[in-house]
């Protein structure tokens, strides 16, 4: 029986940021470990050489960003296509939202993780939005597999993808691979006591909220140290308004001394920062998955989310959850783990115990289940 023959396209891993390059690692890492011995993977990078060169992800010079989609569009349309041809595979994985308009007899799998750029059109340039439509639109055709990354988003994208109805969702995962026998030497003066929050400063994250409901907590004297980090990169696709405002607010109230902004952060500063916090607390109003309650999982971190749809499948009763957009009741929920270590210790119990059902191996299986049927 001859073995069937994956090729997956990581070549975005070189722009990605938080949730997209998590996934892209994480696939890579779970194909790599778990993958069955009846199909044979075929990478299009290293992903690890890819790592140390950062010359694209996230420049804040317009030309270089432009520079990368004129390289992504030659990449996809053109030099995949010709490394299908030479490899031959049976099925093409693009976890990046796009596949190749030309795939000869190669059956593609085309990962779209959430409906966010057709749900939130004025968080997106309009040149942008446009663009990136496009390229999606033209990598679907009526056999193309579209996995996304929950049932929450499957739902969104069957009413807004017209050319397949093959859409279905594989929960991605997270594995904790750094731990105190690494004996990681960090370097980050870290704060006694924090509040975290890691990921980009979009609009839909909505850290303003969080930002106002720390501000509420601060008023009371108890909390005077606890101090909120608010990790990731700052400046999003050249877009600067969110980190303006959030700076805006702090300057307003005097919260230069309470809050941390430590803009993008490396994987190894991510898991000190993990490791050592109080809770994890995610504001977003939308998500396609929301790997950082996972992450947070993963740390024995108590968490809590907006009460948005896709948190609730996702974090089920592992998670405590506050009304959206509302910071009053979000510095209750927070002040209430704050409070009580018993209600921290269970939400951490409950999270660690709904993180079985995010392996790796779990992972592939979803995507191996779909390509052996």
């Amino acid at each position: 029986m001859s073995r069937v023959k994956v090729f997956i396209d990581v070549y975005y891993y070189k722009a990605a940021l938080s949730g997209i390059r998590t996934y892209i690692n994480e696939l890579t890492l779970a194909a790599t470990t778990h993958g069955s011995v009846n199909i044979e993977y075929v990478f299009s990078h290293d992903i690890n050489k890819l790592s140390n060169n950062q010359f694209y992800l996230n420049s804040s010079n317009q030309l270089i960003r432009w520079l990368f989609q004129l390289n992504y569009f030659i990449w996809k349309q053109l030099i995949l296509p010709f490394k299908l041809l030479l490899h031959r595979p049976d099925y093409l994985i693009c976890p990046d939202y796009v596949s190749p308009i030309l795939s000869f007899n190669t059956k593609k799998l085309t990962v779209i993780h959430d409906s966010l750029f057709w749900d939130y059109p004025k968080n997106y340039s309009f040149i942008w939005r446009k663009y990136f439509l496009t390229l999606i639109n033209l990598g679907i055709d009526n056999k193309t597999q579209v996995i996304t990354t929950s049932n929450y988003s499957k739902k969104n994208l069957l009413k807004v993808i017209k050319k397949t109805t093959l859409i279905d969702y594989v929960y991605q995962s997270f594995e904790n691979v750094l731990d105190s026998k690494n004996n990681l030497e960090s370097k980050l003066q870290l704060p006694e006591s924090y509040i975290l929050h890691i990921g980009s400063f979009e609009k839909r994250k909505d850290l303003i909220t969080l930002v106002k409901a720390f501000h509420v907590l601060k008023k009371k004297e108890s909390n005077n140290k606890i101090k909120l980090v608010l990790a990731g990169a700052q400046v999003v696709n050249g877009n600067k308004k969110m980190i303006k405002q959030i700076n805006r607010y702090i300057l307003n109230n005097d919260l230069e001394n309470e809050i941390v902004l430590p803009n993008y952060i490396t994987k190894e500063d991510a898991y000190q920062y993990y490791n050592n916090a109080l809770m994890y607390v995610f504001p977003s109003v939308d998500e396609g998955f929301g790997i950082p309650i996972i992450e947070s999982f993963s740390y024995s971190l108590p968490v809590i989310c907006s009460d948005s749809p896709i948190f609730k499948e996702i974090g089920n009763d592992s998670v405590s959850y506050f009304k959206k957009g509302d910071f009053i009741s979000l510095s209750k929920k927070i002040q209430t783990l704050i409070d009580s270590e018993d209600l921290r210790k269970d939400l951490s119990n409950k999270g660690k115990s709904q993180l079985n059902k995010f392996s790796r191996k779990k992972f592939i299986k979803g995507f191996e289940n779909l390509i052996i049927d």
